[in-house]
């Protein structure tokens, strides 16, 4: 037995507290009241240890946002009951991404109100334990039953952070097997949002330019695959470190920048004109197009971790030049209510809305998602993800993610809770 399990058996028998720095694995013995260990209250930035109840009969177990700003909390709650009127599928949950609106939620800075407490948690995957009577004529339709693997955008119920979780039947994609869960857990939102970018808006072709802002990853990161790896189009990655340069290079961009101001222009010139483009920074046409590459990047600034961790300012700009053809500049831009006045007279790229985009494009927001799905089991795209923790472990997780440490998705184990940062 590995040291990891055997550590994770100690913890689930005995009231010890289990920490991790580096390679070495420390072991405390906390105080116990009603039960339930003492909670280190610190804030959503840092790590922290928290207790875990016993499990309870007829209960499952979920992270709980009782305060914002404050740790999860693990909690034995009510399982979730569907209501037979809607169309409503209960879901046995294997694994939860958290993501980027998950911890501003946590900081009260979501777009939207958040109500406590609250379990969060939208991008799901796991089985099918119940179809509501609403659900199942869509069910048949889809050819999904009881039992089924799936995978969910369940932005409209959330609570994925829960043994079980309901989520509407529109927002639902069948995958083939247990084993696919954890690579399809990372794919419907960045990789739905970026297609639709690639494709709806700017209906990429094969072989043209593409100019990625990567950022610190996530739909960007995205784009790229599906840019280089489905349409076979020529990308330029961008990204806030060399570090992260390297993974934006594995994910077939043919050329792959950390950013850096005064070197970017010069790099993308270069770049041109081995392609034949040539003057891209000259006259009018060359102002504009330092304009939105100026958008873009103003992303690497001082106060950027908000705009980032959004789930709405993923944007698409084709810029055409002249007779040599366009270039499409994708990536991160900040909100535009932030920069108003700073940008009165520049372009704002309206950034991609995966709720609104559902509400507006129905039958292509079911489209895409199948679509990503389809790349993935064609093996065209490879989403990342930068480790797997159990849900025991959850506010490790939110840490490395309000930090900005995590490139990939951040995965986490509702079937193995004990799990230690599994790669």
């Amino acid at each position: 037995m590995s040291s990891t399990k055997i550590m994770s058996a100690i913890l689930t028998n005995t009231g010890h507290v289990l920490t991790k720095k580096g390679n070495i694995i420390h072991i405390s013995i906390a105080r116990m009241i009603n039960s339930k260990t003492l909670i280190n209250q610190k804030s959503i930035d840092e790590p922290v240890n928290i207790g875990v109840p016993q499990p309870e009969p007829d209960k499952i177990q979920a992270a709980v946002l009782k305060e914002f700003s404050k740790p999860l909390l693990i909690e034995n709650v009510e399982p979730p009951q569907i209501q037979h009127k809607n169309n409503e599928v209960l879901i046995d949950v294997h694994y939860c991404a958290l993501n980027g609106p998950d911890i501003l939620q946590m900081r009260n800075a979501y777009t939207s109100t958040t109500t406590l407490p609250k379990i969060l948690g939208y991008e799901v995957g796991g089985k099918i334990l119940q179809i509501s009577e609403g659900a199942k004529a869509k069910a048949k339709a889809d050819g999904l039953k009881i039992g089924d693997y799936v995978v969910a955008l369940n932005k409209l119920h959330s609570r994925g952070l829960a043994q079980q979780c309901i989520a509407d039947i529109t927002d639902i994609w069948k995958v083939p097997s247990s084993s696919k869960l954890v690579d399809s857990v990372c794919i419907l939102e960045n990789y739905m949002t970026a297609l639709i970018g690639l494709e709806k808006k700017a209906h990429l072709e094969e072989n043209e330019m593409v100019l990625v802002n990567v950022g610190l990853g996530g739909v960007a990161l995205a784009a790229v695959d599906i840019a280089a790896n489905v349409f076979r189009a020529q990308v330029i990655g961008v990204s806030a470190t060399e570090e992260k340069a390297i993974h934006v290079r594995e994910k077939g961009a043919f050329a792959s920048l950390a950013f850096n101001d005064k070197k970017l222009v010069k790099k993308i010139k270069e770049f041109a004109a081995e392609r034949g483009i040539e003057g891209v920074f000259d006259g009018t046409e060359g102002e504009k197009f330092k304009q939105i590459l100026d958008c873009f990047t103003k992303v690497y600034g001082d106060n950027f971790s908000s705009d980032i961790l959004r789930d709405d300012n993923f944007s698409i700009v084709v810029e055409h030049l002249s007779r040599q053809g366009r270039l499409i500049i994708a990536g991160f831009v900040p909100r535009e209510e932030d920069n108003r006045n700073e940008m009165k007279n520049s372009l704002i790229p309206s950034g991609i809305n995966l709720r609104e985009y559902k509400m507006e494009n129905y039958e292509s927001y079911r489209e895409v998602g199948q679509d990503v799905l389809q790349y993935y089991e064609e093996g065209l795209i490879k989403p990342s993800y930068s480790f797997i923790t159990g849900l025991y472990n959850v506010n490790e997780a939110v840490s490395c993610i309000s930090n900005m440490k995590c490139f990939g998705k951040v995965i986490i184990n509702l079937k193995q809770p004990n799990t230690i940062n599994e790669k």
